[in-house]
């Protein structure tokens, strides 16, 4: 009777194999990042976003007509995206003097969540200013554009940084012969953000992590309200 019980207790509950499901989850791996991330190449790929994110940033900023209030605002996030950048490398090196990687990691988020509020800055400014300089459709198109490489650079270091500190992986990558990819590298993860950008969502990859999830739909919503922009100024120079 005993041994009944507990053969049926498995299967007669579904709350108990969902618990047992979730529970096994939990205690997934971290896929860890790259052999290639290393200490040098941490600061090399932070090196090209942060120069990919202040160039368009500048660009934005160069090419529309903004308050000096926002001016001011734009300016010194701009500053403080230096100032993050700095002071990340300066925990990468020591990162890798100690072999601490944890370390690594937490002054990655902290640049990244500067860089992500330097692009939401940029987007919503463009959002409220329907002006460009001199009034030309070709400052418009700069715009768009420099928002749309502000945006993929950031997220690219997103999901590149994300998937190797979330237990078992965040997304599900197809390599050759059937075999998923074990340690994708930089490119793999551009190739995400900039078709999350283009057509809002990867295409041939799966996430699997509900975080990276609404990471991505926060990345898709700044891309439509660029478009928005793009679409507001064409009517508006349409108009006049």
């Amino acid at each position: 009777m005993v041994a009944m019980t507990a053969g049926a207790h498995p299967q007669g509950n579904p709350r108990d194999d969902r618990f047992i499901n979730d529970a096994h989850e939990t205690t997934l791996a971290p896929r860890g990042l790259s052999d290639n991330f290393t200490p040098l190449t941490t600061v090399i790929y932070t090196l090209a976003i942060f120069l990919l994110d202040l160039l368009a940033g500048a660009a934005i900023e160069y090419g529309s007509v903004f308050s000096k209030t926002t001016t001011l605002m734009l300016n010194g996030l701009d500053v403080a995206l230096v100032a993050a950048f700095l002071v990340t490398t300066f925990f990468v090196i020591v990162a890798g003097i100690t072999g601490r990687d944890h370390l690594r990691h937490r002054a990655l988020i902290v640049y990244l969540f500067v860089a992500t509020l330097q692009t939401i800055a940029a987007v919503g400014a463009l959002v409220v200013t329907a002006r460009v300089r001199n009034d030309e459709y070709l400052w418009s198109l700069v715009d768009v554009g420099a928002a749309y490489i502000e945006i993929a650079a950031v997220f690219t270091l997103w999901y590149f940084l994300l998937d190797g500190i979330v237990p078992g992986g965040a997304f599900v990558f197809p390599g050759r012969g059937g075999e998923d990819l074990v340690q994708p590298k930089l490119i793999d993860y551009a190739f995400i953000s900039f078709n999350t950008n283009a057509t809002f969502g990867p295409t041939s990859e799966t996430v699997v992590s509900r975080r990276v999830k609404l990471v991505m739909m926060f990345q898709t919503t700044l891309s439509l309200l660029v478009l928005l922009v793009l679409v507001a100024r064409l009517v508006s120079s349409g108009r006049s």
